[in-house]
């Protein structure tokens, strides 16, 4: 069930070239809420459930895009199972955007009783003009739930370096709390 509503809040808060993947987004919700945590020289915006950034400083790479989401109780999926979800996930943001290629460029995770655990998978996406775009799609397993993090940006370095600075940070959220 839970690994159903993963899928889902994946194909919504994928971002491809400034669109989202699904419906459009609605605006930034009007909040004074503050997200779980912030990386300095990122911008935040809140969609939904979703807490999204959006770079601000040139070592991070110009429109590059980091966000994340939480959800509640425990996740039983395993590495193969993430896999599968992954390819689903092309195949209908495939279909969403005729002419849109997404390669899957590898998916790797713990096998262990590591927590939290954590899947990721890297993709290429060239969109119908040419434009190409990186992502990292991760999933993390903690003992405080489960989130899901995507970093996109035009540079394959830079998509996996903003995806490590805030998976470092979602780790922190969902590891078991201490006395």
């Amino acid at each position: 069930m839970i690994a159903q509503s993963l899928l889902a809040g994946l194909l919504t808060v994928v971002g491809i070239g400034g669109a989202v993947a699904q419906s459009p987004a609605p605006a930034p919700a009007a909040t004074t809420q503050r997200p779980p945590f912030a990386i300095s020289g990122w911008r935040y915006e809140r969609r939904a459930d979703t807490h999204l950034f959006r770079c601000e400083q040139p070592q991070c790479g110009a429109g590059s895009k980091v966000s994340y989401r939480f959800y509640t109780g425990g996740n039983q999926m395993t590495l193969d199972q993430f896999r599968d979800s992954q390819n689903q996930v092309i195949k209908a943001l495939e279909q969403r955007t005729p002419g849109q290629r997404i390669t899957l460029l590898g998916v790797d995770g713990d096998k262990g009783s590591s927590v939290p655990r954590m899947y990721k998978a890297r993709r290429l996406t060239v969109t119908p003009g040419g434009a190409s775009e990186y992502q990292v799609n991760g999933l993390m397993l903690g003992a405080q739930g489960s989130a899901s993090l995507i970093s996109s940006a035009r540079d394959e370095k830079a998509s996996n370096d903003n995806y490590a600075k805030f998976a470092a940070a979602v780790k922190l959220v969902l590891a078991p709390k201490t006395r």
